[in-house]
């Protein structure tokens, strides 16, 4: 993490004297992986016609989320998340910043002692596109579009620190309503055929030529 503060002198360079044109991103998404878990930290970004995309972590991150290893996380300090560097090495060169402060936050706890805690955060998005930063910056478009992170907590079992939690991993999203994961929709897939195929089972009924269709023979009209 000591890299982070000339990485940022760097990237501020570059934006000074960048010819290139800002483009907006207007979605996304991400996760935060607990302490020390791989791949860390993943997200996704949109807009512009550009898909960027950061699989996996090359560096730790820093902020309230990363560190709450115990902590008290109604007491949470800003940035909640924050990386800066190299993001990404392979076809797709990423580099930048990317940091999320708290706006406002309720939580709930579940009988088994799970908290989970949904933020609505304003993001900080300084991201570049190539070995020499040829394609940017990306930045997000609207400073009114929050984003918001659902972050879970197990309690700490250590001795003599009541109320403390460790931190289970978050989702971020630029939506409210976040898109069904692949996964999801299949299952609602699987719910709607049974019925669709009962539905279509009881109209064969009352119809002799569908019937005999969905049997492999035709009904004879005379008979």
């Amino acid at each position: 993490m000591k890299r982070i503060p000339i990485l940022l002198s760097v990237l501020l360079a570059l934006a000074a004297f960048s010819s290139a044109d800002t483009i907006n991103l207007t979605s996304g998404s991400g996760k935060l992986y607990p302490f020390e878990v791989a791949p860390g930290f993943t997200f996704h970004f949109y807009g512009g016609g550009y898909g960027i995309a950061i699989p996996a972590a090359l560096d730790d991150p820093a902020g309230s989320l990363w560190d709450c290893h115990p902590c008290d996380p109604t007491h949470f300090d800003s940035p909640l998340f924050f990386a800066a560097g190299d993001f990404t090495l392979d076809k797709q060169f990423v580099s930048g910043m990317i940091g999320f402060n708290a706006v406002s936050f309720v939580s709930s706890l579940a009988p088994n002692g799970v908290l989970t805690i949904k933020f609505t955060a304003t993001p900080d998005l300084y991201l570049l596109l190539g070995i020499s930063h040829q394609t940017g910056p990306f930045v997000w478009g609207n400073p009114n579009q929050h984003w918001y992170i659902t972050a879970q907590f197990t309690p700490f079992s250590g001795s003599g620190l009541s109320g403390f939690y460790t931190f289970a991993g978050a989702t971020f999203s630029s939506s409210s309503s976040p898109i069904p994961e692949p996964a999801t929709i299949v299952l609602f897939g699987t719910g709607v055929l049974p019925i669709l195929f009962g539905v279509r089972r009881r109209f064969s009924r009352t119809n002799p030529r569908i019937k005999g269709s969905m049997d492999g023979s035709l009904p004879n009209p005379d008979a």
